[in-house]
């Protein structure tokens, strides 16, 4: 009984929505993308299926939600990057690639719903679509960083970003789907390392 007076507390002050998700999160990661079910979210938190069903008309637009919130802690990880000051632009871009392949191997499964395909159509979701083109604008606002700086040559911006971007997804789709020729997790750090440097032969400045 004290569970579900939580439950409905948390209902009544508007954070059911937010710990639906986190609910979320936490099955797929230990279940998969498959064995996420609306029942089960609302069974982790204790409420029931039509409270569920008041936030997230379907299974879709929870996993949305959840997509959109991993965009969101991509943007947070360059923002803080963003806002650090500006030491070594060597270390700066370092860190951005850091902050996505973190992201995508700490969160596989995450990962995976934030860019495998599982939602065609993100325009479909507007909150899902906007936390993307901010994570994204973020990573072509370090590129502008980089620039600014004459670690990169002057070319578009968002062309460099595209370029990072998907250098780096191919990476990590590659390491998480254990196709990474390169070795494990253990030695994760110093293939960073190796990526950062291809990836600058492309946009140095002086390349």
């Amino acid at each position: 009984m004290p569970r579900k007076k939580e439950s409905q507390d948390k209902y009544h002050h508007g954070a059911l929505k937010e710990a639906l998700i986190e609910s979320g999160v936490q099955i797929i990661q230990e279940s998969g993308l498959q064995g996420l079910t609306l029942s089960k979210v609302a069974q982790k938190q204790g409420v029931s299926a039509a409270a569920v069903y008041r936030h997230y008309d379907s299974k879709e637009a929870l996993l949305a939600a959840i997509a959109a919130q991993g965009f969101d802690l991509l943007r947070g990880a360059l923002d803080r990057n963003l806002a650090e000051p500006l030491v070594d632009s060597r270390i700066f871009f370092r860190k951005c690639v850091e902050a996505y392949l973190d992201l995508a191997v700490s969160r596989p499964r995450h990962y995976e719903l934030m860019f495998g395909g599982v939602i065609p159509d993100h325009t479909q979701y507007p909150g899902l679509h906007s936390a993307g083109q901010s994570a994204f604008q973020r990573l072509i606002d370090s590129i502008q960083v980089c620039q600014s700086r004459g670690l990169f040559r002057k070319r578009k911006p968002v062309i460099m970003a595209f370029h990072v971007w998907s250098t780096m997804h191919g990476f990590a789709m590659l390491h998480n789907s254990g196709q990474n020729p390169l070795g494990d997790s253990g030695e994760l750090r110093g293939q960073i390392g190796l990526m950062v440097q291809l990836l600058r032969r492309g946009l140095d400045a002086d390349s």
